[in-house]
């Protein structure tokens, strides 16, 4: 449920930023979240905390994943909208 919520909010993100007139507004938050994503789990992979901490890293890493793959998701549908009109 907690994860579903965080794909809802990289889904409107996009959708916020649809008024700008630059093509490339709507991935920056996809871009920004997945680089995040991807360097918590570099970090959880190379660098494991210890106990407790490992797991916090990971569960950063999906919380990161998720807004991520809903930004993407969004950005594409946005996408599409724009270039419609």
């Amino acid at each position: 449920m907690f994860f579903c919520g965080l794909v809802l909010i990289g889904m409107v993100i996009p959708f916020i930023l649809m008024k700008i007139d630059s093509r490339l507004v709507n991935w920056i938050p996809a871009v920004f979240f997945l680089a995040a994503a991807i360097i918590m789990g570099a970090k959880a992979v190379f660098y494991p905390g210890e106990g407790m901490a490992d797991l916090a890293e990971r569960i950063y890493f999906m919380m990161f994943g998720s807004v991520a793959i809903g930004s993407i998701i969004s950005g594409t549908i946005v996408h599409f909208i724009k270039s419609k009109k």
